[in-house]
């Protein structure tokens, strides 16, 4: 005897689920497995019947009625954790020959990752700050500004890989279409050779990435004495040896 399909299982639902719940797992789970929403996937099809096939059963109030006498008393529910089905939901998907196309029809697929219509832009694409700056003023200010190009809202972090560069530290958020701007700041005092920093911004589906560069920067030279040959030491030396003189 065939087992008859669990329609429960197939909406990822318990059988204690209401009319309400019922009604909306079906329409979440078409709107994912429906074929024209997966090109190219021969089993959508499928999926999507065994969802409809479920659903006009679950969906009329007569029919579930039916369906449910001839399963028989519900069983008592397994611990679950809240949030999650509770393991007497997969025990039933288990027992299905097809239970395979049940788990495709309940689950949903990863999400893919996000294409921006346009790349952000950001602005300027690199900074350059001067030796000349740092010494007229002990921080020199520079703005950066990100424009969102697509329609999607950009979020993201912002970070800085060197400590002389002072600047936002942590989440930002543009709009579809809007944008948004950063002061950073490079400190004088605390430039290190060889110069080079630079500032990361890292959103969904996007990083950014724009350099900082010291102009004109050297690294301090260490003050050499001068060349033993010329010192006073060295002259005394040229000499030769201090003769004694014998009484």
């Amino acid at each position: 005897m065939t087992r008859e399909t669990d329609h429960y299982a197939v909406l990822g639902l318990q059988r204690a689920a209401t009319d309400a719940e019922i009604k909306r797992r079906y329409r979440a789970l078409m709107r994912e497995a429906h074929p024209d929403a997966n090109a190219g996937d021969p089993d959508s099809t499928r999926r999507a019947a065994r969802i409809n096939a479920a659903y006009e059963t679950l969906g009329n109030r007569e029919r579930r009625r039916e369906y449910d006498a001839r399963r028989g008393p519900a069983a008592a529910p397994r611990s679950a954790t809240p949030g999650r089905r509770s393991n007497n939901v997969y025990a039933h998907w288990a027992e299905q020959q097809d239970w395979e196309d049940i788990v495709a029809a309940a689950v949903p697929s990863k999400r893919p990752a996000h294409i921006h219509d346009d790349d952000p832009l950001v602005v300027p694409e690199e900074i350059e700050v001067t030796m000349a700056e740092l010494k007229a003023t002990p921080r020199v200010r520079r703005n950066i500004t990100i424009r969102n190009r697509c329609t999607c809202t950009l979020r993201g972090g912002v970070s800085t890989s060197e400590p002389w560069v002072w600047g936002p530290m942590g989440k930002f958020e543009a709009a579809p279409g809007g944008e948004v701007s950063f002061d950073i700041e490079v400190v004088a005092s605390k430039v290190r050779f060889p110069g080079l920093s630079r500032v990361l911004f890292v959103a969904n589906g996007w990083t950014g990435v724009v350099p900082v560069k010291i102009a004109g920067f050297e690294s301090k030279t260490r003050r050499v004495p001068p060349a033993a040959t010329s010192s006073a030491w060295a002259r005394g030396r040229a000499k030769g040896p201090r003769q004694v003189r014998s009484r």
